[in-house]
């Protein structure tokens, strides 16, 4: 059918307003059949409720969520029903599972959804032109897919086939008698002691309320994934003009940006200057100042200052070719607060000397990193011309391997090897709360601690991780004895 189109529409309703859509009242096929692949998304639907029965229920997540990623892949590349283009979606779908098979925290599971819904994107779409515009569009869509699907299918039973309506009509009809007449049968039976105990007699049948509530939400959340799988022409973008964006002015001009970098930058080489005389060449502090309250105080206030000088630079660049000179100012302003990021790094190493390490602290110093190489990236793209999307995607991408990379690292016993072994003072009771992940180092140090050491809980295979798994190893061989978790392999 045609599209009908209102003029003077914003292009952000038009590229996303699929609830404006009417039905298809075409049969999939030309025989006037329902397509087999949306059947056999509800059948997949089905197989993986009840593997999410099994795996989840009861049990601590572990290896079965990347177990579960697996098994909805498979199911997706059989309604797909092709093998060309998969390589890539594939590939990333495995980088994205191995996190928590390392050891699920908040950080893997936020790289198996992101990652896995990247690559379900790109395998419906079979390349990735437009795999931004269909990401957004699935997020978009998957909150409420399941739903509005369902809402439609009822409401228009009449546009599909005689062979698949006959199901629909028998819902429509028979839905809401058959579920009031249960609701008032078990209210009878409640308050009927006889018919209590004939109905008891006749049929035992137990449904635990969080059951049904993993089936609905597993549903839910499942669905979207099917349907996009069996029907693709729900990523497809709309129709309407791509909506431009761009940086508000906010008052900058090349004049404004020149007295800002000149202004800044000797402000900057003040506190460069001093960073040079008491963190560096350990010139004497005033009185009553350590030098780890001096870096203490600096660290995180500096480190926001660096943020703060990368978003200047990307507002400014547009007048630096306006003017002689600005982009050598430029570079001196970024190259100050590169500076100033090293001495943040120092100041906290310094700190961590002094009072043992942290998980913030750890955090922070993998932060600074980060904001330095960000920091060497605008000044590249400055004087290479680039644009900011590429430095933004440069940056990004940076980012996610940064962050991908520390979902392998158990920083509970980087924290306790540290605070052990190289500080002189240390929160006991900090190291003590590390939790099991920390317990091999715990119980390896030399030093007394006090800490009751708690192994890592495998209760069963769904539970295990490598990390755990490891951990647990390690104990054992520390303590010379078995500490007592049941070994995952027997199920």
């Amino acid at each position: 059918m045609g599209q009908y189109v209102v003029r003077g529409v914003p292009a952000s309703v038009l590229q996303d307003s699929w609830w404006l859509d009417e039905p298809e009242n075409s049969p999939d096929r030309s025989d006037g059949t329902t397509s087999p692949n949306k059947k056999l998304a509800g059948g997949a639907l089905a197989l993986l409720v009840a593997l999410a029965d099994v795996l989840f229920l009861d049990y601590a997540p572990g290896i079965s969520l990347a177990v579960f990623a697996l098994v909805v892949a498979g199911l997706v590349w059989v309604l797909l029903g092709r093998r060309s283009g998969l390589f890539g979606p594939a590939l990333l779908l495995i980088l994205s599972v191995l996190p928590v098979v390392e050891y699920v925290q908040a950080l893997s599971i936020a790289f198996l959804i992101g990652g896995s819904t990247v690559a379900l994107c790109w395998a419906v779409l079979g390349s990735r032109h437009d795999l931004g515009a269909a990401v957004r569009r699935f997020l978009g869509l998957w909150p409420i897919l399941a739903i509005w699907q369902l809402i439609g299918a009822l409401r228009n039973g009449q546009a599909l086939p005689d062979k698949d309506r006959i199901g629909l009509q028998f819902l429509r009809a028979w839905a809401f008698p058959i579920g009031g007449a249960l609701v008032l049968a078990s209210l009878m039976v409640s308050a009927n002691p006889v018919l209590s105990e004939w109905v008891d007699g006749l049929w035992s049948f137990d449904i635990r309320f969080e059951r049904v509530l993993l089936w609905i939400g597993a549903a839910i959340m499942i669905w979207p994934v099917l349907a996009v799988a069996s029907q693709p022409g729900i990523l497809s973008p709309k129709s309407g003009p791509a909506k431009q964006r761009k940086l508000p002015a906010i008052g900058l001009n090349a004049q404004s940006v020149a007295n800002a970098l000149i202004l800044f930058n000797l402000m900057l080489a003040v506190q460069t200057v001093m960073d040079a005389f008491f963190l560096w060449g350990n010139v004497e502090l005033p009185d009553g100042m350590s030098h780890a309250e001096y870096a203490h105080r600096g660290a995180y206030p500096l480190l926001v200052t660096a943020l703060l000088a990368g978003a200047f630079a990307l507002a400014a660049r547009p007048y630096l070719t306006e003017r002689k000179g600005l982009t050598g100012w430029m570079m001196l302003w970024l190259g100050q607060n590169v500076l100033l990021v090293i001495s943040s790094i120092l100041r906290l190493s310094i700190y961590v000397q002094e009072y043992g390490l942290t998980y913030l602290r750890i955090h922070a110093a993998i932060w600074m990193g980060l904001v330095a190489a960000g920091l060497c990236l605008t000044a590249w793209q400055i004087l290479r011309g680039r644009s900011n999307r590429w430095l933004l995607l440069r940056s990004a991408a940076l980012g996610l391997a940064v962050l991908y990379a520390c979902s392998f690292v158990n920083f509970a016993a980087v924290i306790a090897r540290e605070n052990l072994r190289h500080t002189e003072r240390y929160d006991e009771y900090y190291v003590c709360q590390l939790g099991p992940m920390a317990s091999a180092e715990i119980a390896a140090s030399a030093r007394p601690t006090g800490c009751t050491i708690y192994p890592p809980h495998i209760a069963n295979w769904r539970e295990w991780g490598f990390r755990a798994d490891r951990v647990s190893r390690s104990l054992n061989a520390e303590l010379g004895s078995e500490t007592g978790y049941e070994n995952p392999r027997r199920g």
